[in-house]
């Protein structure tokens, strides 16, 4: 007497069935594709816009919106050894104040890292371990 499984029937499974063949896709029609191409251009010229807004406003009003025209550096005679003017030359005699001190100060501490024990014996391998 022969027992079965659930999973070991005793009728082989049946060959699967091939798929249907799927429709043949229709081509585009003209209308369809001046959309596409009317979509793409619009999305285009929004995108330009976008990037260039101000650049535009600025090149159409002819004037500089900010800063100024240095005349010290349009002179034909001016090479690199000549100094900047004594306005633009930093105060050498002057106390830096602890904001700027702070500000120069190095870094210390751990290095930014991913892994939260990095450093620690448990992340190095050796001997020692």
């Amino acid at each position: 007497m022969s027992k079965t499984h659930k999973h070991h029937p005793k009728t082989p499974p049946q060959p699967k069935a091939k798929p249907a063949p799927k429709p043949e896709a229709k081509p585009m029609s003209s209308g369809t594709a001046w959309s596409i191409g009317a979509v793409a251009l619009a999305a285009g010229a929004g995108i330009a816009a976008f990037l260039s807004r101000g650049r535009i406003a600025a090149l159409l009003s002819g004037s500089q919106s900010e800063g100024h025209v240095p005349t010290d550096l349009l002179d034909p005679n001016r090479n690199a050894d000549d100094r900047a003017v004594a306005d633009f030359r930093p105060d050498m005699s002057a106390k830096m104040t602890p904001a700027e001190r702070e500000a120069l100060r190095p870094a210390t501490g751990p290095a930014p890292s991913l892994v939260s024990d990095r450093g620690t014996m448990n992340a190095q391998t050796g001997a020692a371990n």
